[in-house]
């Protein structure tokens, strides 16, 4: 099957806690379309097997949300050298190469909606978003301050200012629908997706259990673990819901997951040894 050319974009995930499934994520999204560059930035982390046409670059540790939002505004850009970026976070990638449409270049900014606006707006969740060059030079502006996430910042907070001063072009909802969904997306309806509970239907249940032994306590305490749960019971993956839900015992929540455990080991089984 050919592969969806596009030249124009460099694809790009900074990641220096689970860099070996954001690689597995950029290979995911590389299987269904041949990007202009591919790049890894990540630290102190050297793959177990080949990454044929992902570019690992070095990096300073990157731990906290103010730390990756200062890396993507003011380190990142001078990577680029195609006309867009499409940057991606672990749990994310391209699902339907049929989906895409050269409008999305049109813009400076496409992403799907967050589920809440901010400051009004609704397009901006960074974790799949396309970036072309003007967006990039715009948010190394010095009249811009620091903050995180630099997504709701440049694209809630601040996009008058770009829009005005820079001629920064936000993509309309309905394109931003089109090219990927947060919340509910309908796979084969949108170019790419974000979030975890989208998982179950990417990848085989071994995968996913194998991706649940790279993440790291915090993931496990956080609102993603139960959402990621529940898509995993309806998807009909005991094993790897038994593993999520062992992990977050471990960390004493095993009361808070009560109401999701009775609810799904009548059905699954995940109370059998």
């Amino acid at each position: 099957m050919s592969r969806l050319p596009l030249a124009q974009v460099t694809l790009c995930a900074v990641d220096t806690r689970t860099p070996a499934l954001a690689a597995q994520a950029l290979l995911r999204s590389m299987r269904q379309v041949q990007f202009g560059r591919v790049l890894l930035f990540t630290a102190r982390w050297l793959p177990t097997r080949v990454l044929p046409g992902v570019e690992l670059i070095e990096i300073d540790p990157v731990d906290t949300e103010a730390e990756l939002s200062a890396f993507v505004r003011h380190q990142l850009p001078p990577h680029v050298r195609t006309s867009h970026l499409l940057l991606q976070r672990w749990d994310a990638g391209v699902v339907e190469p049929a989906a895409w449409c050269d409008e999305f270049l049109v813009h400076d900014y496409v992403a799907p909606l967050w589920p809440q606006p901010v400051h009004g707006h609704r397009v901006g969740a960074a974790g799949f978003s396309l970036r072309s060059r003007r967006f990039l030079a715009a948010g190394l502006d010095p009249r811009l301050p620091p903050g995180a996430p630099e997504d709701h910042l440049l694209c809630g907070t601040y996009r008058e200012f770009l829009e005005q001063v820079h001629g920064v072009s936000f993509a309309p909802e309905r394109l931003a629908r089109r090219f990927a969904e947060h919340e509910d997306a309908v796979l084969g309806q949108t170019f790419g997706v974000l979030g975890v509970q989208h998982l179950p239907r990417l990848l085989p249940e071994p995968e996913l259990i194998e991706c649940l032994h790279r993440l790291p306590a915090e993931f496990f305490r956080c609102i993603e673990a139960p959402r990621l749960a529940r898509a995993l019971a309806l998807k009909g993956m005991p094993g790897a819901t038994r593993e999520l839900l062992r992990r977050r015992q471990q960390l004493g929540l095993g009361g808070v997951d009560a109401p999701l455990l009775a609810a799904t080991s009548s059905v699954m089984g995940l109370l059998a040894d």
